[in-house]
């Protein structure tokens, strides 16, 4: 099932570890990023890059008191935040390309009879 699960995730844009961390603290509860590391035999630099990414995807979250705990939100919750992020950067790229063709239109020919062709061989 989590393979399948981890695939899934993938699709909101959730590369691998972050699935795995995330699911492990789905399964586990409030856990250090020392207790991940000894969990998941992932090492430990890894460990909080990932975590760094799943705290902006606000999928976790993360205690204020020493030693940061960590824990995930609740599923729905982080796909939710996903779907919102992707639509986000859409409606980013959305008005990138308006300005892009725009621009583009300006600057370029707009007749193949306006623009010089030369075939050498």
């Amino acid at each position: 099932m989590e393979k399948t699960v981890v695939e899934r995730l993938r699709t909101f844009g959730i590369n691998e570890m972050e699935a795995s961390l995330y699911l492990t603290l789905l399964n586990n509860g409030e856990e250090t990023a020392g207790e991940l590391v000894d969990v998941t035999r992932i090492a430990r630099a890894d460990v909080y890059k990932t975590l760094n990414g799943l705290l902006e995807k606000a999928m976790i979250e993360e205690s204020a008191t020493r030693p940061t705990k960590y824990c995930a939100v609740p599923i729905e919750a982080a796909l939710d935040a996903a779907v919102m992020k992707q639509a986000y950067h859409l409606r980013q790229m959305e008005r990138s390309k308006q300005e892009l063709v725009e621009l583009v239109n300006r600057q370029v020919p707009t007749g193949p009879s306006e623009a010089a062709f030369t075939v050498s061989k």
